[in-house]
């Protein structure tokens, strides 16, 4: 697997990079480990199958599955774009963005195979710009340089990339110079937005794209458990112990984030109304953590789609990424409790909140019950009845930052003195289990 670790922004974006015919295209994953996509321009592409010849960057092809291509309009395709299912690749680990939310002069970068250096020893070229405009999900980018058509040629379908955080984000594909004369097709390229394929897939039934950290909790796990104590090498084991049962969880049966995303959807955010939420790295990361002590909890071997099934009204986590005060959701968390738990579940946020706690010892939740009402049509002041007040007072609730912080960063000092492996574990699952139970 490729994840983009030891490798320079130019070879991420190069291992992304393939010929299409005689023109170039762009390797995404897709939610499903059957098949992968190529992103190109229609213009590129034959829709009969056997007449496409994609090839990697390492010059070895690819086997194409199936095209998707924009319905003809009068003779005429609304956008120059396509799809290519292909064998799965593995190694993808695209990264993308949303082109509106590019800013005026934001810098890009523009990858593909020109014709003039297809027999050279390097066939991938990178021209560098900026972003001119957005419109209707059309990028216009100019190409530092001015380079003119024959120069270019062979490139349309590559991929456009903007650098951020140290790390190339897909924004769009390549499809023609700009201008409608010969004489003005200098420096200025045309790019479809990721939104046009995306559109162009779901009206083909194929899998949505997907961030590669959604087909695989492999891809996350790098990022679990990251204690921030003050010593790190009192819990250096704990880590390792963690990792491992993390690692055998994944490989043994746990189904891929996109799978989890596709069961339970917007009830995994706290506020269902940003859906967009759905795809950030972070939810997966802190669900890799919930699960992980899920099974800790309860002494499971396995975290499979039955577990899952048989846990779920005793045991979840909600996301948002507002860092506030989750506290003063509280009633808000509480409200989505009733719906997801049976009497006595658990529920666990994660968020941005870095100094995130649990709830105070002098927190009263039936202060927060006496303000919900369960009947609107019998009045604002109608109580909640005795049976449904204490099914909202069994409720335990906490922050994932918090159990971190009270199971593990405020008790550093007491996994150095206990041997590594399951005894670690031990400790960590048995100072969980005191914090979520305590309430506070």
């Amino acid at each position: 697997m490729n994840s983009g670790f030891n490798m320079t922004v130019s070879e991420i974006i190069k291992s992304y990079c393939v010929m299409v015919n005689g023109g170039s295209g762009v390797l995404v994953s897709a939610m499903t480990q059957e098949y992968s996509y190529v992103l190109t321009a229609a213009h590129v592409v034959d829709e009969a199958v056997g007449a496409i010849v994609v090839t990697d960057h390492k010059g070895r092809n690819i086997d194409v599955l199936d095209v998707f291509l924009p319905a003809k309009v009068d003779e005429a395709r609304p956008y120059d774009c396509g799809v290519l299912k292909v064998a799965h690749q593995s190694h993808v680990a695209q990264r993308s963005f949303p082109a509106a939310q590019l800013q005026l002069q934001d810098k890009l970068t523009f990858v593909g195979c020109p014709e003039t250096e297809r027999a050279s020893s390097d066939p991938i070229k990178h021209w560098d710009g900026h972003m001119t405009s957005v419109v209707d999900e059309l990028i216009h980018f100019t190409v530092a340089g001015i380079p003119g058509t024959e120069i270019i040629r062979g490139m349309s379908g590559g991929g456009i990339y903007h650098v951020e955080g140290g790390f190339p984000y897909l924004v769009g594909v390549e499809f023609s110079m700009d201008g409608t004369g010969q004489d003005q097709q200098f420096g200025r390229v045309r790019c479809n937005s990721l939104f046009r394929f995306e559109e162009l897939i779901a009206v083909n039934k194929g899998a949505a794209m997907v961030p590669a950290y959604l087909e695989c909790f492999s891809r996350v796990k790098d990022r679990v458990f990251a204690f921030d104590v003050i010593w790190p090498e009192n819990v250096q084991n704990l880590k390792v112990a963690l990792d491992g049962f993390a690692d055998h969880l994944i490989k043994n049966g746990m189904p891929p984030p996109y799978e989890v995303m596709g069961r339970y959807d917007l009830s995994l955010l706290v506020d269902g109304k940003h859906s967009t939420e759905l795809k950030t790295r972070e939810l997966w990361v802190a669900y890799l953590e919930f699960l992980v002590i899920c099974a800790l909890l309860d002494n499971a071997g396995t975290v499979d789609l039955a577990y899952l099934k048989a846990t779920e009204r005793k045991r979840r986590m909600l996301y948002t990424s507002d860092g506030s005060n989750w506290i003063r959701r509280i009633e808000e968390l509480l409200k989505v409790a009733r719906k997801l738990l049976d009497k006595d579940g658990v529920l666990i946020v994660a968020s941005p909140q870095a100094t995130a706690r649990c709830l105070p010892e002098d927190f009263s939740i039936e202060n927060v019950i006496k303000n919900i009402a369960i009947v609107p049509s019998q009045g604002p002041f109608s109580p909640i009845d005795a049976i449904e007040a204490s099914i909202y007072t069994s409720f335990k609730l906490t922050h994932l930052e918090a159990l971190r912080t009270n199971c593990v960063i405020l008790k550093e000092g007491d996994y150095r003195g206990v041997p590594a492996g399951v005894d670690q574990l031990r400790l960590f699952r048995d100072n969980i289990n005191e914090v979520i139970n305590k309430g506070v």
